[in-house]
């Protein structure tokens, strides 16, 4: 499954910011929140700050996801040994 998830947090001027990914993750994964920590790990490796909190398709506001064109978004996947990001 491909989960989309936004993240509310800081940019690199320290202002208010929104970053946009999919999360490739079993149903498991999803049931356990690993693609929060997916979704939080690809927006600090995309130089983003902290405090972050992170919605998913499932459980953030409807308008938070209806604006943005999900297809330029980076869809995040996971091997056995390491995360790996996918365009």
């Amino acid at each position: 499954m491909v989960i989309k998830c936004v993240v509310a947090c800081y940019n690199a001027a320290g202002e208010p910011d929104f970053y946009f990914c999919k999360v490739a993750c079993t149903q498991e994964e999803y049931d356990n929140g690993d693609h929060y920590g997916k979704a939080v790990a690809a927006a600090l490796d995309a130089g983003y700050g902290e405090q972050f909190v992170v919605f998913d398709e499932n459980d953030g506001p409807a308008w938070l996801f209806d604006h943005f064109v999900w297809d330029s978004a980076t869809t995040l996947t996971q091997s056995k040994s390491h995360d790996t990001l996918r365009s």
